[in-house]
């Protein structure tokens, strides 16, 4: 392997969000050469192969003690819904590189669909100008390889996170932005259109056979419109409204153009966005802004629900907004009638924080098993919900964001404190969560 097995505390976790390796790699490398080698059957021999995944079975297993993510005797989650969603998790590079570990051994068992959480955002890939780094996502690729999984590339575009010399006039400025933008200093929207481009081109086309859905663009909109220099989001301002309609929303266009010409057709591209799960004002922004693309022929396959959730969520809320973003399936029909039915909804970051009410502000806690029950509760009836539009035909995928509570970003935002987000235990024990999650696939 090419690193060594970062320990697996939250804290590790935050580091390699934040950090990535600059350099530029071996255009020719697919992946770590470890990982391609590693025996078909060391995937098959992590799940026994006699289990029934029938609902007596599930409930026995619950009811007769503990259970960690990695037991042989465990059934897989992602195969109580196959044939109508994917499941799917996101991870670090250093989560990856021991496949003895439990948690790597735990994402090659339960899910078909991953995530590099953060190392495939473009300053980790492009951190200089001509400067690309392409080993996480290499590893990434080779990791999913090992099981079939369905890969998510997240994310092309994004206000964070985004090298800042694409944003300035001379690549080699060491002033912040905000200081260029005083100065007069930031590119053109000539250069910004290039470097939107050629990035993605590079990226997509490196790709194209292996990261099969893409979130081209993230958190493009704020409350009720497009981010602007005042939400920290230098793109709009920078490439302006080019087709004088009033909007400034064509650089998310041009992004979806160039990663369809990179990567083809069945290449499934996404636009992803927080909040829409209870904001209806950006819901209604969102359907505005993908309805008009798609009437100016620009192919936009879907919509993702990032869900970063809380335990006192509104499923009756979820579901008015999912209803909204499912009517955009008739527009997609309408504007590409070869690829009819290929509208989807994803929910891509799913996670839920337990500090809601009086825990609202609190730093520390220990969670009792009613707190855990309730937290069941309510991710099964998120599963239930997602299943609705499943079996219409409009959600295809649901992903969680992290591996486990220990492995959680929620652990660090908005302060240090111990969430308790996930499915999995902080020692990778199954909370019960996973089996209420599993119970909803014999509704």
């Amino acid at each position: 392997m090419k690193r060594f097995l970062a320990f697996l505390l939250a804290g590790a976790m935050l580091i390699s969000f934040c950090s990535c390796e600059n350099g530029q790699t071996d255009p020719d490398s697919n992946g770590d050469d470890a990982l391609q080698q590693v025996d078909p059957e060391f995937v098959e021999g992590l799940t026994d192969p006699n289990l029934t995944y029938s609902k007596d079975e599930l409930t026995a297993l619950e009811e007769s003690g503990e259970h960690y993510v990695a037991d042989y005797d465990v059934p897989s989650l992602c195969k109580y819904f196959e044939g109508r969603i994917s499941v799917g998790a996101s991870f670090t590079s250093n989560q990856i590189t021991n496949l003895e570990d439990p948690i790597a051994k735990g994402l090659l068992k339960h899910y078909n669909m991953y995530t590099l959480g953060n190392e495939l955002k473009p300053d980790c890939v492009n951190p200089s100008e001509g400067v690309y780094n392409f080993e996480y996502a290499d590893d990434f690729v080779a990791f999913g390889k090992l099981n079939g999984a369905t890969l998510r590339g997240h994310t092309l575009l994004w206000h964070s996170q985004v090298p800042q010399w694409w944003f300035k006039a001379d690549p080699n400025d060491t002033r912040s932005l905000a200081e260029c933008n005083e100065a007069g200093a930031l590119a053109t929207s000539e250069q910004l259109q290039e470097r939107i481009t050629t990035y993605i081109t590079d990226v997509v086309t490196r790709y194209k056979d292996d990261i099969k859905v893409w979130d081209v663009c993230n958190e493009v909109l704020n409350a009720d419109s497009i981010r602007r220099i005042a939400d920290d989001s230098y793109w709009a301002d920078i490439i302006g409204d080019l087709d004088g309609n009033g909007y400034y929303d064509d650089y998310v266009e041009i992004a979806f153009n160039a990663a369809r010409a990179a990567g083809g057709d069945d290449l499934v591209l996404v636009i992803n966005d927080f909040n829409m799960e209870w904001q209806d004002s950006k819901t209604q922004a969102m359907y505005d802004m993908v309805e008009r693309m798609l009437r100016k022929g620009v192919r936009i396959d879907g919509v993702g629900f990032q869900s970063h959730i809380s335990v006192d969520c509104n499923i009756d809320t979820y579901r008015r907004n999912l209803e909204k973003i499912a009517g955009l399936a008739e527009i997609y029909d309408e504007c590409f009638p070869d690829y009819a039915g290929n509208f989807r909804i994803q929910i891509t970051e799913l996670d839920m924080n337990m500090f809601v009410g009086a825990d609202a502000d609190g730093s520390f806690k220990t969670w009792s098993d009613e707190e855990f029950e309730a937290q069941a509760v309510k991710y099964a009836e998120l599963f239930d919900l997602f299943l609705e539009f499943a079996d219409r035909g409009v959600l295809d995928s649901v992903v969680f964001w992290g591996t486990d509570d220990e492995n959680s970003w929620l652990n660090s935002t908005p302060k240090l404190r111990r969430n308790a987000a996930l499915i999995i235990d902080r020692d990778l024990s199954l909370k019960p969560s996973f089996y209420s999650i599993a119970m909803t696939s014999f509704d």
